[in-house]
């Protein structure tokens, strides 16, 4: 579920209009105290739309919690004696009592916490990151797809390229223009490049779907060869691969034709699949995480002396790969993706990794002060939320204090 979906969910359970399974499946994810601060974030975008402002320092909590109860008190089924609508009762009571909860404790999280640390920020308005790209043609030509109209903005060899209103590139094969001689064997290569603070969905010309992360690129021929499709990824990003039959000049070849990614430190083999490939040079190591189908991971380079044999993944793995190790694991497949949907989801992780992830998407620099060893951090925040919120959920943990001043934060 990605964090619109989330948003509009949560909207429905304040207006009482959840279905049974939509109000268990919110109260499940409401349980869970990694996602106290994407809660409170909606709790906040609920009360807005009331005319209460949760920066405002006169608003007491009990005028806060008021507000919340004329949100939950309106439409509420009456109790009868149908023992559905008993149920439906209790659920909505248990819900509103939550609510209540991450309401109240916002506010009183955000008394407590000293706001001359993060203060600079509303000064600076430090933005969140959005779909910024630039797709780079085989000519070299540029397109920066933030401020591309919607509708066709290149045409190459046998496709045309579209930019969808949701903010999406798609390659569409012209049938009438299928490239023959010279052209079949000189193949147009594209780029798509995401800076810090931006990222990307596009549709390749074989039908495969692509997320980009942050600070990510993806290189990719206009027509895939006969024998493999092959991409080159940097940094992050998230793949929805479909099926594809070898080609009729490949008589002697059956089956479905490869699909292969690319990386400074791994090649990545596939068919048909769902998975999340990270690998960032900044990070130590690079990480695959396999949702569906199956993949097959061949180390590109290590420092010993016998090379990583390859690794297969299958459905809920992650291969981890570093200068000494390859190991394969049980994947936390939401963690790995949730990103791709909208939030931030530290588990246990440290201060630098965390601290990473934060530059990219605001497109800040990080400096440290004093001793990190030891900080590590767990929980769910949206990544469309202001940076200082972020910032404070890990302040609440009480082992770091962060400082803004213009697109510097300083962790201490």
């Amino acid at each position: 579920m990605n964090y619109r979906e989330l948003s509009l969910l949560f909207e429905k359970l304040v207006k009482n209009e959840c279905t049974e399974k939509e109000a268990e499946q919110l109260l499940k994810l409401l349980s869970d105290r990694s996602y106290d601060g994407v809660f409170r974030q909606l709790t906040e975008e609920q009360l807005k739309q009331t005319g209460y402002d949760p920066t405002a320092d006169q608003i007491s909590a009990e005028a806060l919690n008021r507000q919340l109860e004329a949100i939950l008190n309106s439409d509420v089924p009456l109790k009868k004696s149908n023992k559905r609508n008993v149920w439906q009762l209790y659920k909505w009571s248990v819900a509103a009592t939550i609510l209540l909860f991450v309401a109240i404790g916002a506010y009183i999280f955000k008394k407590n916490i000293p706001s001359q640390q993060l203060s600079d920020n509303y000064q600076h308005k430090i933005s969140v990151g959005g779909n910024k790209a630039v797709l780079i043609l085989s000519d070299g030509k540029k397109i920066n797809l933030a401020d591309a109209a919607n509708g066709t903005i290149a045409a190459q060899s046998n496709f045309t390229i579209k930019k969808t209103r949701e903010g999406m590139i798609v390659y569409q094969a012209n049938a009438a223009s299928e490239p023959t001689g010279s052209a079949m064997g000189q193949p147009l290569f594209n780029t798509i490049t995401t800076p810090n603070g931006g990222q990307y969905q596009v549709v390749l010309p074989d039908g495969s779907r692509v997320w980009l992360n942050a600070a990510s690129s993806i290189k990719f021929p206009t027509r895939f060869a006969s024998n493999e499709r092959l991409v080159e990824l940097t940094g992050e990003a998230y793949f929805e691969v479909v099926k594809v039959l070898y080609p009729k000049e490949k008589a002697n070849q059956t089956g479905k034709l490869p699909f292969v990614v690319l990386s400074s430190r791994q090649r990545i083999e596939v068919l048909g699949t769902r998975f999340n490939v990270n690998d960032y040079h900044e990070e130590n190591s690079a990480k695959t995480t396999l949702l569906d189908g199956s993949v097959k991971i061949n180390a590109l380079s290590s420092d010993q002396h016998t090379p990583f044999p390859a690794m297969m993944l299958r459905p809920g793995q992650q291969s981890d790969l570093d200068r000494r190790n390859f190991k394969v694991s049980a994947a936390d497949t939401a963690a790995a993706t949730a990103w791709k949907n909208g939030f931030f989801q530290f588990d246990s992780e440290d201060i630098y990794v965390v601290m990473r992830k934060i530059g990219r998407w605001y497109n800040v620099e990080v400096n440290y002060q004093g001793d990190m060893r030891g900080k590590v951090f767990s929980g769910v925040i949206s990544k469309y939320t202001n940076v200082t919120e972020v910032l404070r959920m890990l302040q609440l943990t009480g082992s770091v204090n962060f400082t803004i001043k213009g697109r510097m934060i300083t962790v201490s």
